[in-house]
Protein backbone atom coordinates (compact mmCIF):
# COMPACT_ATOMS: atom_id res chain seq x y z
CA UNK A 1 0.00 0.00 0.00
CA UNK A 2 1.53 3.57 -0.92
CA UNK A 3 1.68 6.26 2.01
CA UNK A 4 -1.21 8.10 -0.44
CA UNK A 5 -3.48 6.24 0.72
CA UNK A 6 -2.25 6.16 4.15
CA UNK A 7 -4.15 8.76 6.58
CA UNK A 8 -3.96 9.44 10.45
CA UNK A 9 -7.39 10.38 12.30
CA UNK A 10 -7.00 12.66 15.85
CA UNK A 11 -9.53 13.54 17.84
CA UNK A 12 -8.22 16.42 20.76
CA UNK A 13 -11.30 16.62 23.26
CA UNK A 14 -11.77 19.36 25.83
CA UNK A 15 -13.29 17.19 28.62
CA UNK A 16 -15.30 13.89 29.13
CA UNK A 17 -18.91 15.63 28.75
CA UNK A 18 -21.11 15.62 25.48
CA UNK A 19 -20.97 19.10 25.49
CA UNK A 20 -17.60 19.87 25.51
CA UNK A 21 -15.70 20.24 22.12
CA UNK A 22 -13.21 18.44 20.06
CA UNK A 23 -11.45 19.02 17.30
CA UNK A 24 -10.76 16.39 14.25
CA UNK A 25 -7.76 15.96 12.13
CA UNK A 26 -7.41 13.88 9.36
CA UNK A 27 -4.63 13.33 6.45
CA UNK A 28 -0.95 12.13 6.35
CA UNK A 29 1.08 12.37 9.55
CA UNK A 30 2.75 15.43 8.43
CA UNK A 31 -0.99 17.01 7.53
CA UNK A 32 -1.85 16.44 10.99
CA UNK A 33 0.88 17.78 12.71
CA UNK A 34 1.05 20.86 10.96
CA UNK A 35 -2.79 21.20 11.64
CA UNK A 36 -2.50 20.77 15.36
CA UNK A 37 0.18 22.90 15.61
CA UNK A 38 -1.71 25.88 13.66
CA UNK A 39 -5.08 25.11 15.67
CA UNK A 40 -3.52 25.51 18.81
CA UNK A 41 -1.19 28.09 18.04
CA UNK A 42 1.95 25.97 19.24
CA UNK A 43 5.24 28.21 17.94
CA UNK A 44 7.01 25.95 15.41
CA UNK A 45 10.52 26.28 17.77
CA UNK A 46 8.70 24.81 19.97
CA UNK A 47 7.49 21.77 19.12
CA UNK A 48 10.22 20.55 16.52
CA UNK A 49 11.35 18.21 18.52
CA UNK A 50 8.22 16.26 19.31
CA UNK A 51 6.24 13.42 18.05
CA UNK A 52 3.10 13.53 16.49
CA UNK A 53 1.41 11.71 19.73
CA UNK A 54 3.74 14.02 21.67
CA UNK A 55 2.08 16.90 20.24
CA UNK A 56 -1.53 15.72 20.32
CA UNK A 57 -0.90 15.03 24.25
CA UNK A 58 0.57 18.48 24.51
CA UNK A 59 -2.44 19.46 22.48
CA UNK A 60 -4.97 17.73 24.43
CA UNK A 61 -3.48 19.11 27.62
CA UNK A 62 -3.95 22.55 26.41
CA UNK A 63 -7.32 21.66 25.03
CA UNK A 64 -8.46 20.39 29.12
CA UNK A 65 -6.60 23.33 30.88
CA UNK A 66 -8.60 26.29 29.02
CA UNK A 67 -11.88 24.59 28.76
CA UNK A 68 -11.67 24.08 32.99
CA UNK A 69 -11.02 27.53 33.13
CA UNK A 70 -13.95 28.67 31.09
CA UNK A 71 -16.43 26.12 32.51
CA UNK A 72 -15.18 26.22 36.01
CA UNK A 73 -13.45 30.45 36.90
CA UNK A 74 -15.61 31.86 34.06
CA UNK A 75 -12.57 33.10 32.06
CA UNK A 76 -12.80 34.23 28.72
CA UNK A 77 -10.41 33.35 25.98
CA UNK A 78 -8.42 37.11 24.99
CA UNK A 79 -5.74 36.71 21.86
CA UNK A 80 -2.40 37.34 22.78
CA UNK A 81 -0.75 40.49 21.11
CA UNK A 82 1.69 39.52 18.35
CA UNK A 83 4.74 40.73 19.79
CA UNK A 84 6.95 43.97 18.05
CA UNK A 85 9.87 42.45 15.79
CA UNK A 86 13.13 43.23 17.42
CA UNK A 87 13.76 46.38 15.11
CA UNK A 88 10.65 47.80 15.81
CA UNK A 89 10.80 51.28 17.48
CA UNK A 90 7.82 51.78 19.42
CA UNK A 91 8.73 55.46 19.64
CA UNK A 92 10.02 55.99 16.20
CA UNK A 93 6.34 54.81 15.64
CA UNK A 94 4.76 56.83 17.77
CA UNK A 95 6.88 59.44 16.49
CA UNK A 96 5.62 58.70 12.55
CA UNK A 97 2.07 58.12 14.04
CA UNK A 98 -0.22 61.22 12.23
CA UNK A 99 -0.51 64.26 15.44
CA UNK A 100 -2.50 63.64 17.94
CA UNK A 101 -5.52 65.73 18.56
CA UNK A 102 -7.55 66.02 21.18
CA UNK A 103 -10.28 64.16 19.86
CA UNK A 104 -8.80 60.93 19.92
CA UNK A 105 -8.14 61.20 23.92
CA UNK A 106 -6.26 61.05 27.05
CA UNK A 107 -3.91 58.11 25.64
CA UNK A 108 -3.13 60.97 22.69
CA UNK A 109 -2.33 63.80 25.28
CA UNK A 110 -0.08 61.49 27.52
CA UNK A 111 2.36 60.79 24.46
CA UNK A 112 2.68 64.21 23.76
CA UNK A 113 3.52 64.60 27.46
CA UNK A 114 5.88 61.67 27.09
CA UNK A 115 7.46 63.62 23.98
CA UNK A 116 7.98 66.57 25.70
CA UNK A 117 9.97 64.83 29.06
CA UNK A 118 13.29 66.46 29.06
CA UNK A 119 15.01 64.21 31.89
CA UNK A 120 14.31 60.66 33.50
CA UNK A 121 12.79 62.36 36.45
CA UNK A 122 10.13 64.11 34.41
CA UNK A 123 9.18 60.91 32.72
CA UNK A 124 8.43 59.26 36.45
CA UNK A 125 6.70 61.94 37.50
CA UNK A 126 4.54 62.19 34.54
CA UNK A 127 4.14 57.88 35.24
CA UNK A 128 3.57 58.31 38.97
CA UNK A 129 0.52 60.80 38.00
CA UNK A 130 -0.69 58.93 35.15
CA UNK A 131 -0.77 54.64 36.41
CA UNK A 132 -4.17 54.30 35.20
CA UNK A 133 -3.05 55.47 31.19
CA UNK A 134 -0.38 52.89 31.04
CA UNK A 135 -2.14 50.13 30.57
CA UNK A 136 -2.10 51.16 27.08
CA UNK A 137 0.50 49.51 25.46
CA UNK A 138 1.63 52.47 22.83
CA UNK A 139 1.39 54.71 25.71
CA UNK A 140 3.86 52.17 28.14
CA UNK A 141 6.07 51.35 25.19
CA UNK A 142 6.45 55.01 23.81
CA UNK A 143 7.39 55.65 27.44
CA UNK A 144 10.16 53.24 27.93
CA UNK A 145 11.12 54.30 24.28
CA UNK A 146 11.43 58.10 25.72
CA UNK A 147 13.28 56.77 29.17
CA UNK A 148 16.01 54.80 26.71
CA UNK A 149 16.45 57.42 24.46
CA UNK A 150 17.16 60.19 26.91
CA UNK A 151 19.90 57.91 28.93
CA UNK A 152 21.58 57.29 25.70
CA UNK A 153 21.72 60.83 25.21
CA UNK A 154 22.77 61.79 28.80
Amino acid sequence: MSDIHRSVTVTVKSGKNHDDWWAVFRGTSYEVYEDVATFFGFERESVTNLSLHELVNEASKTAQGVATFVRELGATIVPSPKPAAPSEDPWAAAQAAPAPSHEQGPASALLEQIAACQTTDELKKLWATNQQAFADQAVMDAWKARGRALKAGA
